[in-house]
């Protein structure tokens, strides 16, 4: 299965996770490609079988600065028949606890997606997460 993983990353945490979860969806057996957001357009979505996105969040519960573009662009791709997961990190001392994860879920759901797996949501430093977020994404098949 083609697989593509895009993130946005600001402090470079969700960068590190989506290497991550890019490793993770090769063991599974999956072709895969990795590209930062800003290198990515939504009709990029339409060559996979599975979509992997991540956005840490931000301010009030808001996507990473450089995914907002990508996501406004987003609207009108049809992705019935695509899979999809998605990832982020965020802190829940905050209110706004992993909301671009939601956001983007709900997005691939309203463009068709099937969500394949519960959304992973990191709380605080990362470092505890990596092998969990490679195991999570390596069952996804």
């Amino acid at each position: 299965m083609k697989a593509i993983v895009i993130f946005g990353s600001t402090t470079g945490n969700t960068e590190e996770v989506a290497n991550y979860v890019t490793n993770g969806l090769k063991d599974a057996g999956h072709e895969v490609t990795l590209k930062n957001v800003l290198d990515a357009n939504p009709e990029d979505l339409m060559g996979y079988d599975l979509i992997a996105l991540g956005s840490s969040t931000w301010n009030d519960g808001e996507l990473q600065d450089d995914f907002i573009p990508f996501y406004e662009n987003m609207t009108g791709i049809d992705l019935k028949g695509k899979k999809a997961i998605i990832f982020g990190c965020g802190e829940s001392i905050y209110d706004h606890f992993c909301t671009a994860v939601d956001t983007l879920e709900k997005k691939l759901q309203e463009l068709g997606a099937e969500i394949v797996a519960k959304s992973y949501k990191i709380d605080g430093d990362i470092a505890d997460d990596l092998p969990k977020v490679k195991e999570w994404a390596s069952v996804v098949k």
